[in-house]
Formats: C-alpha cells, structure tokens, sequence
C-alpha cells in the first residue's frame, strides 16, 4: 500500500512539473479535433510535436534538479545555480518549482522565485518581444526539444 502511495505522489509532482506543454499539447489536439483547414492542421501537428518534445525536456529538467536538490539538501550551492538557470521561462520554472517542492523544499522555491519577481501569469519567456527574443535563439529551442 505504501508503495502505491509514494508512486502516486511521484506522479503527482510529476505532472506538476509538466502540465504547461501538455496543457498546450491538449490545445493542439482540441483544434485537430474541430476539423480545420489543411494548413491550421499541420500547424496543431507541428505544434503537438513541439510540445511533446518540451514535456519530455521538462520531465528530464525535473528529473535531474531534483537530484541535484536532494544532493545539496536544500537551494544553495550549485542547486541554486541550476534552479537559477530554470528561471526564464513558465514552463522550466513549473519544472524547478515542482523539483524543489518534491524534495521538500518548495516555501523556499516559490519564494526565491517571487522574490526575482516573478508571478504565475508570467508565462511568456525572458525578453519574448524584445529584439533579443528567446524564440530567435537557437539554444531555446535546442531546450525545448530537449538536446543539452
């Protein structure tokens, strides 16, 4: 029985760490599904794909902050340098906020987080409509997709 309790809350911070890319995958299926024209479909495709990618980077993303959490036993040292690095977009925060909180540390997560000011509505990335926007750089989408 304790057994399927520890795998159910491993599941449950599992899925908070990558509910925003399969929300959005969800959205994409929700437009396949009403039948749209030929290019908005292969759009939703394009988009399904993408974010499947970004839900597995997350997972990976989760996967290994949570090691490095557990390794220093709280958010200092160089999990405090990783979690930094998970800042700048909704999606890398969902994940490092969902780490830290499965390691038992997520007061002192979500108020670091707050404390660089962001807020949950903040869900597009670090200078999005700057001329520096993430989305022109490479290294977005290689984490996006999941290559290091």
């Amino acid at each position: 029985m304790s057994i399927w309790i520890a795998h159910t809350r491993q599941l449950s911070w599992l899925l908070r760490a990558t509910w925003p890319p399969l929300l959005l995958a969800g959205g994409c299926l929700a437009v396949l599904a009403v039948s749209p024209p030929v290019w908005i479909a292969a759009l939703a495709c394009a988009g399904l794909a993408l974010l499947t990618c970004d839900a597995l980077a997350r997972h990976r993303q989760y996967r290994d902050l949570r090691l490095v959490v557990r390794a220093a036993q709280g958010l200092s040292g160089g999990a405090l340098i990783e979690f930094r690095r998970a800042r700048t977009s909704w999606c890398t925060r969902r994940a490092a906020l969902a780490a830290a909180g499965a390691e038992g540390f997520g007061r002192d997560a979500r108020r670091l987080v707050e404390k660089w000011g962001y807020r949950p509505w903040h869900v597009f990335p670090d200078r999005a409509f700057t001329r520096h926007s993430p989305f022109l750089r490479r290294g977005f989408w290689r984490s996006v997709v999941g290559l290091r």
